[in-house]
């Protein structure tokens, strides 16, 4: 076993002794804390992603100009873009980091499941491992039953994740018809995907998506309003 499998069967393990002090003694909510934990650790980079995000939104009018100017040179348009953003103090790659960082914890998370009966010595019944009537480490498909509410609330939490992350923004109505292209495909494509991820992986990676998306919907919207009443401040009387 790898030592990040380890050490994340030991991080569950230790949630699980903390939720079971609440009465709570259920891997179930250790996964529930654990992405709690993850949200509000990443919160910083959050932040930063939805600032880097906006000010790229309101710089599209620039961008435009500077493509126009400098359509038949490449190399000076680069350099002139390049230039903006470093006036602007803006980074193009900021809105990337939240999803690179979970990825590896996305990937070591899946993993454990595989293995923690057998790296807890459990016999995959205990009362522990269940957690609303799910399994944490069995992967139930898509059969016709109650199991089927998982995928089907991973795929609409992750619809109104998006959603409301355009309609929070000010500025989504100004993105370019690439850009705006690009977000009506993701927001039928993510919703189907992550649905079928969680229908075929184990449900405890399912629990943990739709905790995510839970929170980043709270999160988003709390973080829009506030960057909203800044620049509300900021404009002069």
């Amino acid at each position: 076993m790898s030592t990040v499998v380890q050490g994340m069967t030991t991080f569950l393990e230790w949630l699980f002794n903390l939720s079971s002090l609440i009465g709570l003694p259920y891997y179930g909510m250790a996964i529930v804390l654990f992405t709690v934990l993850i949200k509000v650790l990443l919160y910083p980079l959050t932040w930063k992603q939805m600032t880097s995000m906006r000010k790229m939104t309101a710089l599209q009018p620039k961008m435009k100009e500077l493509q126009k100017k400098y359509s038949n040179d490449k190399q000076k348009l680069n350099q002139k873009v390049m230039e903006l953003y470093s006036k602007e103090q803006v980074n193009p790659y900021a809105g990337c980091l939240p999803i690179i960082i979970q990825l590896p914890i996305l990937w070591a998370f899946y993993r454990t499941l595989f293995q923690l009966p057998t790296t807890l010595g459990l016999q995959g019944n205990e009362p522990s491992v269940w957690f609303l009537g799910y399994n944490i480490t069995v992967a139930y498909g898509f059969s016709l039953s109650y199991h089927l509410l998982l995928p089907l609330l991973a795929g609409a939490s992750t619809y109104l994740m998006t959603k409301v992350s355009t309609a929070t923004n000010p500025n989504a109505g100004s993105a370019p018809s690439g850009a705006e292209q690009t977000q009506k495909f993701m927001l039928l494509f993510m919703p189907l995907f992550l649905a079928y991820i969680v229908g075929t992986l184990p449900s405890g990676l399912g629990l943990y998506i739709v905790t995510m998306n839970i929170m980043s919907i709270f999160q988003t919207i709390y973080i829009n309003k506030k960057l909203s009443a800044e620049k509300a401040k900021a404009k002069p009387a």
